[in-house]
């Protein structure tokens, strides 16, 4: 049923149903796009603890429990042994094996079907250990759920969630954990007959070129999902998934992202009005569209989908082989299924970003923790090493266009985050230069009043909320300037701006209240605007029409206030060497003052 006509027949229900029809197709949504990240991640889950590692990372999120777990059955040992964990504490948790049939994971790796406990300690109907008892007290563990994975009806292992508190698992949260522990298994069978068929065919390669064929274009599918799940493993962006399709593919590969409005990257391919409908067409037919450009030169494209909605495309130049039109469609769904995992998991690491820059911008007394301090060297910040302070300011559509071009460039690797409605960025110099190179390299133009401050290189922690307020002072003085450029900094402001990058801050801020101390006094009593009238009436050659302008008061307002500034410094104040002075630290007060 397409989404349109789900929408007519819950239109024609009555209120009370519609609702409960609406929460169904929700939650199918839900778990749909779930199973397409468990699928992604569990690709390589044979040799790669990154996969499986995800897949436990994933579960705990899908159903909100304080940790989750997996574990593989050691036969010839009589055990189950716990290979990946997530929300675990103790590393004796961690590293536990359970006899099987023992406990809760023990039941589960010899059982046949789903197996939950209220609260361990207290469930008599389960076979106790004393080790493994105080283990799991150690732990904190009270209600645990397990679901067996099966390959061919035996159990080879089970995938275990866990919740701190005493409570029954509902009969929704059982069926998920089955579900990916399905799906879990499904994928482990799977890569172990991939690597039986790849042994088959090195033997058998002389007299099997059909099988051998296939094993390529199995191998290049395989390709496929890994770009998709080393791109999510390394919190990459576009880029890396276009990076790794292309090596699958053979071709060069590119992709269009159609959940937002334009893309401004090369990673990104922008789309005209003759591949829409393309695009269109493979939807509805799950198959690639081939077509010609102007040229005449021929192209393929793949539509992505999430559910029944295209989200995305893969174009590829050229005529496809066979082989090739198999890795595409691949390619297409590894293309919906991280659109669909960026939708889920943005929320989570927005919030993570956030109160990792808060700590930044105002640490505790002691210091950071060196847990933040680790986090930080995630996103290649580090002490020692340069980086830089970034915060951008001016309209919504600006900021969220500035902000999608940071995810499009650098995917979820960058440290940024909304703060009082700019968008703030702690980023390595590495990072910067990409970020300088869009922003002000040849053909750039500002866009929707687009302005973005940034520090000098800094390589100190504990120097950022100073140089942060430093910006913020740079970013006021180019809005009330009207600066021309999109990216400023204190080197933007010529000399002055020079000499205060290399001077300490505290003793200019004192000449600057020896000099125009009682224009930012009266400001500040009275919440006037005396200091931005100086200003801008020194900065307008003496001229008070241009003054007002710039303003937007009127000429008399100006000659008011510029009569209570005379007053307030002195006759003469504008000219000669007082106004060389005044204008000096007027400038300076618009980046440093208080």
């Amino acid at each position: 049923m397409t989404i349109t006509s789900r929408i007519f027949y819950m239109t024609a229900m009555p209120s009370d149903a519609g609702d409960t029809f609406l929460e169904q197709v929700r939650q199918e949504r839900r778990l749909a796009l779930s199973i397409a990240e468990i699928a992604a991640a569990v690709t390589s889950i044979r040799d790669d603890s990154a996969a499986m590692q995800q897949l436990v990372t994933r579960t705990r999120t899908l159903l909100g429990v304080d940790m989750a777990y997996l574990s593989l059955n050691d036969e010839a040992a009589a055990h189950t042994r716990i290979v990946e964990t997530d929300g675990v504490w103790t590393s004796e948790y961690r590293d536990l094996r359970m006899p099987l049939g023992a406990g809760v994971l023990g039941r589960v790796a010899q059982s046949g079907g789903p197996v939950q406990t209220y609260d361990y300690a207290s469930d008599a109907m389960l076979v106790h250990d004393p080790e493994i008892d105080r283990i799991v007290e150690a732990e904190g563990v009270r209600a645990i759920l397990g679901a067996p994975m099966r390959i061919a009806g035996r159990v080879i292992g089970a995938l275990m969630v866990a919740n701190r508190v005493a409570h029954r698992f509902d009969d929704e949260q059982i069926f998920v954990a089955q579900t990916l522990a399905n799906l879990a298994a499904v994928a482990i069978d799977n890569t172990r007959r991939l690597d039986e068929l790849t042994d088959a065919a090195s033997r058998e390669r002389a007299r099997a070129e059909e099988l051998s064929a296939a094993l390529v274009t199995t191998q290049r599918v395989v390709d496929a999902d890994d770009a998709l799940v080393e791109t999510i493993a390394s919190s990459g962006g576009l880029a890396e998934l276009r990076d790794g399709m292309t090596r699958a593919l053979g071709r060069e590969v590119r992709l269009v992202d159609l959940t937002v409005r334009y893309d401004i990257r090369d990673a990104a391919a922008e789309i005209g009005d003759a591949e829409r409908p393309l695009i269109a067409l493979s939807a509805r037919s799950g198959a690639a569209m081939n077509s010609s450009d102007e040229a005449g030169d021929p192209f393929a494209v793949m539509a992505a989908m999430r559910g029944d909605e295209p989200v995305g495309a893969v174009l590829v130049d050229g005529v496809l082989a066979p082989g090739d039109e198999v890795v595409l469609q691949r390619c297409a769904r590894m293309l919906g299924a991280y659109l669909s995992a960026q939708d889920r998991e943005r929320g989570d690491l927005a919030r993570r970003r956030r109160e990792l820059v808060d700590l930044l911008l105002a640490p505790p007394p002691s210091g950071l923790a060196p847990v933040a301090v680790r986090q930080l060297g995630d996103y290649g910040v580090r002490e020692g090493e340069p980086f830089r302070i970034l915060v951008g300011t001016g309209s919504d559509a600006s900021l969220r266009d500035f902000d999608h071009r940071l995810e499009l460039d650098f995917g979820l690797a960058l440290l940024r985050t909304r703060v009082e409605g700019e968008v703030v960025c702690i980023v390595p110099e590495r990072a910067f230069v990409q970020i300088e190179r869009e922003l002000e390299g040849p053909g750039t133009r500002r866009r929707g009043g687009l302005l973005v401050g940034h520090s000098p290189a800094l390589h100190m922690l504990d120097i950022v909320p100073e140089e942060f307020a430093l910006v913020q002072r740079v970013l006021d003085a180019a809005r009330k300037s009207e600066h021309p450029r999109t990216l400023v900094s204190l080197l933007s402001y010529g000399a002055i701006g020079a000499f205060l990058s290399r001077v300490t801050i505290e003793p200019t801020k004192q000449a600057i209240a020896d000099t125009i101390g009682p224009l930012i006094d009266y400001d500040r009593e009275h919440r006037t605007a005396l200091c931005d009238t100086a200003a801008a009436y020194l900065d307008a050659g003496h001229s008070v029409a241009r003054a007002a302008e710039r303003l937007l008061v009127h000429e008399n307002t100006v000659r008011q206030r510029l009569e209570r500034i005379e007053a307030l410094l002195g006759e003469g104040w504008s000219l000669g060497q007082q106004g060389l002075d005044h204008h000096i630290m007027l400038a300076a007060n618009r980046l440093v003052g208080e």
